[in-house]
């Protein structure tokens, strides 16, 4: 029996992209100045709203590692045989359990902050053995205890910085902020630490303190001893001051390519005022010298693709 709601939407979604693409940029110029003009009208709100949603997916604001490119990636980096992988800011586990199934040579670090998530990832990640190690601290520019901020409704939104928190729980309409005090240590100590030398993929999602971490690996950067990392940036950049632009110049003084993340592959570039959009959510930065890893992550046309 066909799928009669995937089929009107399929339907709906060719008419209305034949009727825009024949209706030239004059008359989309004059329809979006009747959406400025008539904003409050039921129709043309509903008209915006769904205009904003297709931005929002056009850029790949979407956080499922199965949808949005993260698994894509980590199955196109399985084939280099990576052996030493970092997930900084695991949470409960999503992205280190994709990695254990589409990469199964590598050996994966997860570290999360939060205690009790921490507890969490381990039963989630039980079923790896060894090959998924957790760890129940942070990584960061220092080592010793630190506050971690919690969302009573999400705790994805936990951080080390209280803004980071509050854009989550304000949203979510509730305005209590947890604290619980937690360690942290730097990326360099930790690879000193346990004898490894070479990391080939750092991924890091810690609600806006992502410089933190990046500053604890200042001599694995300085011995070009890391060839990935992947990145969060957002709405949260607003609040820390740490723009798209920051990120670039940090990787590209250090040799290192930037691109943004979709489900196609990443889309390596040179920065551009335009791109400050603050939707994210990943970005990928590769040292420039891996061409190999570049041509196999790139997206696949160029030509064809605009942000």
């Amino acid at each position: 029996m066909p799928n009669f709601t995937r089929l009107t939407a399929e339907f709906q979604i060719r008419v209305l992209a034949r009727l825009i693409t024949r209706m030239g940029p004059e008359n989309a110029a004059w329809l979006a100045r009747r959406v400025m003009r008539d904003r409050g009208t039921p129709r043309t709100q509903a008209f915006a709203a769904f205009s904003q949603q297709c931005v929002e997916a056009w850029k790949n604001r979407h956080y499922d590692v199965h949808l949005n490119g993260e698994a894509a990636l980590l199955a196109a980096l399985a084939p280099f045989k990576p052996s030493v992988l970092f997930d900084v800011g695991a949470n409960i586990g999503d992205w280190s359990l994709a990695a254990a199934e589409l990469v199964p040579n590598a050996h994966l670090h997860a570290f999360e902050i939060t205690p009790a998530t921490a507890e969490a990832l381990a039963v989630n990640a039980a079923p790896f053995g060894a090959r998924l190690t957790i760890h129940p601290f942070g990584l960061g520019d220092h080592e010793g205890e630190i506050t971690v901020y919690l969302s009573p409704r999400d705790d994805t939104a936990n951080s080390t910085l209280r803004d980071a928190v509050a854009i989550s729980s304000d949203g979510n309409g509730d305005a209590t902020i947890a604290e619980v005090a937690a360690r942290i240590t730097t990326g360099d100590a930790f690879l000193a630490e346990h004898g490894i030398a070479h990391l080939d993929f750092l991924k890091i999602d810690v609600e806006g303190a992502e410089f933190s971490v990046l500053s604890g690996f200042q001599n694995a950067f300085a011995r070009n001893a890391i060839d990935l990392v992947q990145f969060e940036y957002g709405e949260i950049n607003l609040k820390t001051r740490d723009f798209l632009e920051d990120y670039y110049k940090f990787f590209t003084a250090r040799g290192f390519v930037v691109g943004k993340l979709y489900p196609d592959g990443v889309m390596f570039k040179d920065y551009t005022l335009a791109d400050e959009d603050f939707l994210g959510p990943n970005y990928i930065a590769c040292r420039a010298e891996r061409t190999d890893l570049i041509a196999a992550l790139r997206f696949p046309d160029m030509r064809r693709a605009r942000v």
